[in-house]
């Protein structure tokens, strides 16, 4: 009998011990940890994992850190974590999903990020880390380039978000640049791919409903 109750009570140590375990080394347990100090290898990897937690907090703690750092992860890193934390991929997942809503969600844009109290200065940021880790080696993605293109965009509106009122010419500089090899990757998509369908109502929106 006492052999008995020492083997449960032994049991219950290993329990009690891996329950600590699982707690202690938990993915989100290392996000409470200050990613300024940290060298920039772990600068990045802290910066990854907050991206794929979706902890805001966390999100805005590695974005600090490692948004002046040259690498193209890094760059293409803070990129992705300022694209979630400006909140402008939701009025873009809605376009895609809904291709006749895209005119009338990017010309009424800024009364979406007033009404959301979001921060597209992250978005505008995102534009030139795409930029420059492109330029450093990365490579982007279909709808990186449609993120970067709306960074650019929304750039030129100087601060007012009201896509209609930026400067001549602002749509058609913007299609000709990065954002035409978006237009290029989709060529061989199937007609009606939702990505294909919205990467050219994109280019048609920049081209011809915008000055």
């Amino acid at each position: 009998m006492k052999k008995t109750v020492s083997l449960l009570l032994l049991a219950a140590v290993f329990v009690l011990g891996g329950c600590q375990a699982i707690f202690t080394f938990s993915p989100l347990s290392g996000l409470q940890r200050d990613p300024s100090s940290m060298p920039p290898g772990q600068r990045l990897g802290y910066a990854k994992q907050a991206l794929a937690s979706g902890d805001t907090t966390a999100m805005k703690k590695a974005y600090d850190a490692i948004k002046n750092d040259s690498s193209a992860d890094a760059q293409y890193t803070a990129a992705q974590l300022g694209i979630e934390l400006s909140g402008i991929p939701t009025v873009l997942r809605d376009a895609a999903s809904n291709s006749g809503n895209l005119t009338n969600d990017l010309n009424t844009i800024n009364t979406f990020i007033a009404a959301h109290n979001l921060d597209p200065n992250y978005m505008v940021a995102a534009a030139v880390q795409l930029a420059a880790a492109k330029a450093a080696g990365a490579v982007l993605t279909t709808m990186d380039y449609a993120m970067e293109a709306m960074g650019q965009v929304l750039s030129f509106t100087g601060g007012t978000w009201n896509i209609p009122g930026v400067p001549g010419g602002t749509g058609v500089a913007v299609a000709n640049g990065d954002f035409h090899n978006a237009v290029t990757n989709v060529v061989s998509l199937p007609a009606g791919d939702s990505l294909k369908v919205f990467i050219n109502d994109l280019d048609f929106y920049l081209r011809n409903s915008i000055p």
